[in-house]
C-alpha cells in the first residue's frame, strides 16, 4: 500500500505536467484557428469591397449610357418634329 501511495505521488505530477502541455497545445491550436478566421474575414471583406466597387462602376457606366440614350432620343424626336413642321409649312 505504501508503494502504491509513493507511485501515485510520483505519477500525479507527471499527469499534471502532461495536462498542462495539452492545454498549451490547445491554446496554440485555438490561437491558430483565430488567426485563420481573421484572415478569412479579411479576405471576405476585401472581396465584398471589390464587388461593391465593380457594381458602382457598372452602375455609373449604365447611368451615363442611359442618359446619353435619352439625350439622343430627345434630339431625334426634336429633329423629327422640326422636319414635320417644315414639311407641313412647305405643303401649305
Amino acid at each position: 500500500m505504501k508503494y502504491v501511495a509513493i507511485a501515485l505521488l510520483a505519477v500525479i505530477p507527471a499527469l499534471a505536467d502532461w495536462r498542462w502541455e495539452g492545454r498549451e497545445q490547445v491554446r496554440e491550436a485555438m490561437a491558430e484557428a483565430r488567426r485563420a478566421r481573421a484572415e478569412a474575414v479579411r479576405e471576405v471583406s476585401q472581396a465584398r469591397r471589390e464587388m461593391r466597387r465593380e457594381m458602382c462602376t457598372a452602375h455609373r457606366e449604365w447611368r451615363t449610357e442611359f442618359r446619353q440614350a435619352q439625350a439622343d432620343f430627345a434630339r431625334e424626336i426634336r429633329l423629327a418634329r422640326e422636319e414635320m413642321r417644315s414639311a407641313v409649312r412647305s405643303w401649305r
